[in-house]
């Protein structure tokens, strides 16, 4: 006698379970065995780095010497303590220096890109040439550059002094008033061919349609340039934009080289003053602590720089 047979509805949770399992496929553990190599590299040179900083931060640690839990009182120190004026002096330099970099980057980078769109006659040599600063490392050129500035030898002070613009030398990098503007442009000459070169690529993407439709109902060099070229260019424009200010207010070695944050704290973005606390003061609970104090900044800005690519997949 045989014996019936009882059919089971699955559960809910099982048919889920099924479900999920058949979306990942039959290969999900090669996936991940494939995956983490790369989650192991991030965690050993992102996420541990960055939660010893933040461990750093809560304590009073001298080099060589014992850590002392101090908890928020680094930053207090910042804020409301000893540190708050050069802090937010900091605050300021890094404002001014980010901003005028970026905004000269940006300039320059679309009349050159626009520039090398256009038919003109060497115009491959010229986009060799032009990329030339973005293939010389960045240390290499600001020590190009503090050569140019020095005020003796340079050669910026002898060539306005052969011409007779100048009658004695001019200290770029030692004056107040000029000493950050004079990192700016060095600055600027070494990240722009990065602006031309993303610019003229997405000029290039740009289909002639467009101009010719506007140039036939009118539009002219100027108009075609802003309401066609700039729109079309949109989404290469945030991205360039968001990257480079990422990039130039966390950017240490022009800084550093020229002028190493002086004079009177002049030039000291706050990467130099985490340098200058952790390292020449001796103090890594305050130098880890300048960092942080800016990263809800930049995880605003890479929030923004992330979504917006998502959304153009």
């Amino acid at each position: 006698m045989s014996a019936d047979r009882v059919l089971v509805q699955p559960s809910p949770l099982t048919l889920e379970r099924r479900a999920r399992w058949s979306i990942l496929g039959r290969d999900w553990k090669l996936g991940y065995v494939l995956v983490l190599p790369a989650v192991s590299i991030l965690m050993a040179f992102i996420a541990v780095p960055f939660l010893t900083s933040i461990l750093l931060s809560f304590q009073d640690i001298r080099v060589g010497g014992d850590a002392v839990f101090v908890g928020l009182r680094n930053y207090a120190s910042l804020l409301f303590g000893a540190n708050r004026a050069r802090f937010f002096n900091s605050v300021w330099v890094s404002f001014l220096y980010t901003f005028a970099t970026v905004v000269l980057k940006f300039i320059l980078g679309m009349t050159l890109a626009l520039v090398l769109h256009s038919a003109i006659r060497g115009r491959n040599f010229f986009r060799a040439l032009l990329f030339l600063p973005w293939s010389i490392p960045a240390v290499v050129s600001a020590y190009c550059w503090k050569w140019i500035y020095d005020d003796m030898r340079g050669v910026l002070n002898i060539e306005l002094s052969y011409f007779g613009l100048i009658k004695e030398p001019i200290l770029w990098t030692a004056d107040i008033n000029l000493a950050l503007w004079s990192v700016v442009a060095a600055a600027v000459w070494q990240g722009t061919p990065f602006w031309t070169m993303t610019f003229l690529a997405g000029l290039q993407s740009i289909p002639s349609e467009l101009y010719d439709a506007a140039h036939i109902d009118g539009a002219g060099a100027l108009q075609s340039f802003f309401y066609v070229t700039l729109p079309s260019m949109a989404n290469v424009i945030v991205v360039t934009t968001l990257l480079s200010t990422i990039w130039t207010a966390n950017s240490l070695q022009y800084i550093y080289i020229l002028t190493a944050g002086g004079p009177a704290n002049s030039t000291e973005t706050f990467p130099m003053l985490a340098l200058n606390l952790g390292l020449r003061a001796y103090d890594l609970g305050m130098g880890a602590t300048v960092p942080l104090m800016f990263f809800p900044f930049f995880a605003v800005l890479i929030f923004i720089l992330t979504k917006h690519m998502l959304q153009q997949d």
